[in-house]
C-alpha cells in the first residue's frame, strides 16, 4: 500500500473518530440540558455514573 493511501486512511479515521465524538458529546449536553429543565437532579448523577441509566434516559426523551 502506498504511503499516500496509508496517510489518506489515516486521516478519514481521525476525522470519524472526530465527528463520532463530537455527536456523542451534543448527545449527552442534550439529555443533561433536559433534566435540568425537569428538575431531576438525582437522574443527572445517576447518569454520570451509570452507562445503563443514561441509555433509559436517552429513550425516555427520545434521544437518538
Amino acid at each position: 500500500m502506498s504511503s499516500e493511501l496509508e496517510q489518506w486512511m489515516m486521516e478519514e479515521r481521525r476525522e470519524g473518530f472526530k465527528e463520532g465524538l463530537k455527536e456523542g458529546e451534543d448527545r449527552v449536553a442534550a439529555l443533561f440540558k433536559r433534566m435540568k429543565a425537569d428538575g431531576r437532579l438525582q437522574d443527572f448523577f445517576d447518569a454520570l455514573k451509570d452507562k445503563n441509566a443514561r441509555e433509559k434516559l436517552y429513550k425516555e426523551y427520545g434521544i437518538e
